[in-house]
């Protein structure tokens, strides 16, 4: 017998309970081997992606009751903040829901990280349909969570170098509370350096603020260069900001009123439905422009082909930035305000029931 140490990646079927957290000293029976290499020659190598994590072994339990707790000397320790924030927040977010259902689960998945819900059943039609993106934490959720906390401040007339002072330590609090996924610290890198040049009143440049993030990331992590999450993450934002503009020009154009015709004289109806086509067009655009850059790296990683992703992306996205719109609200009034975090809850779970009926559709 020799003793061993090291990462070990853990599959378990069935959810831990909450006395299960980061620091506890736990007995686990299972059995231990190597991860399983790609299906066929070609696919995504799963191994490869471990090992770029520095996880060379899995052990595989065969139920949660496999997993024990050892005696610890001085008594049992607590949980990590972010272990008391996440089911903090998950009782706070399932307040007033009458059970705990899929949809309720996939709304802790989006909000706060949390992978239990992500089973392979329920991934499989978000994957099919190129919107399976919502359920990391990345760029749409720290954006929508910076852009909304900015605003707010703006409306109290807080100056902008104050605002980027409150705004960017909040957003790394969430980041560490949704337990640093490398999804999420790509992304608060990249809003930090946004957030920062706009604070300072510097010209704004994505593909300078892409590159200044990228560069923090690799001084930080070499090994992000090859993992998949990492380009996917860049060359997708890259694509948005070099294709969005040639794009731009054929917009107008279908959208361009007759020049000759005073805008008194246009149809009523006609006057109204621009605001909607300028969006739907602009959508439709950036979603083209996201596509076109994932392609490539989806067809080699992952071996699909997602055309469906250019619809679903237009009606999920949108959706799912409502329901985190209530997840926010559901969190922000859960310790003083009862009646409304039920109604946040409430909203939250009708807009992901419907991206999950919306999804399964489309799939």
């Amino acid at each position: 017998t020799r003793a061993v140490s090291g990462c070990v990646l853990v599959r378990t079927p069935g959810r831990l309970g909450e006395d299960f957290f980061a620091g506890r000293l736990v007995e686990v029976e299972g059995v231990l081997g190597t991860p399983k290499g790609p299906a066929a020659d070609g696919l995504f190598d799963y191994q490869q992606y471990l090992q770029w994590l520095g996880i060379y072994y899995q052990l595989t339990a065969a139920r949660a009751g496999d997993w024990r707790f050892v005696p610890e000397n001085g008594g049992p320790i607590q949980p990590a903040w972010t272990d008391r924030f996440t089911q903090w927040a998950q009782r706070t977010m399932s307040r007033g829901l009458p059970v705990e259902d899929e949809s309720l689960r996939l709304l802790w998945a989006m909000a706060l990280g949390w992978k239990t819900a992500l089973t392979p059943e329920v991934s499989l039609p978000f994957m099919q349909t190129g919107t399976m993106h919502i359920f990391a934490i990345s760029g749409l959720h720290i954006a929508l969570i910076a852009g909304i906390l900015v605003s707010l401040l703006r409306v109290v007339r807080l100056p902008r170098g104050a605002c980027g002072l409150v705004v960017i330590p909040l957003i790394w609090f969430y980041t560490g509370a949704t337990g640093w996924q490398a999804s999420a610290i790509r992304s608060t890198i990249m809003m930090t350096v946004v957030i920062a040049g706009w604070s300072l009143r510097r010209p704004g440049d994505l593909v300078n603020s892409l590159a200044a993030s990228g560069f923090i990331i690799l001084v930080w992590d070499p090994t992000q260069l090859f993992q998949a999450g990492f380009q996917l993450s860049f060359f997708v934002v890259l694509s948005i900001a070099l294709l969005r503009s040639p794009f731009e020009p054929l917009r107008r154009q279908l959208l361009q009123p007759d020049p000759l015709l005073p805008q008194a004289l246009r149809p009523r109806w006609r006057r109204r439905l621009d605001p909607a086509l300028n969006y739907l067009t602009t959508a439709l655009a950036t979603s083209l422009a996201a596509w076109i850059g994932s392609l490539p790296l989806i067809a080699y990683y992952f071996h699909l082909a997602t055309p469906v992703s250019l619809l679903a992306n237009l009606v999920i996205v949108p959706l799912s930035s409502l329901a985190l719109m209530c997840n926010l609200g559901s969190l922000v009034c859960g310790p003083v305000c009862e009646w409304l975090t039920v109604l946040f809850n409430h909203s939250g779970w009708f807009w992901m029931e419907l991206m999950v009926r919306l999804s399964h559709w489309l799939a």
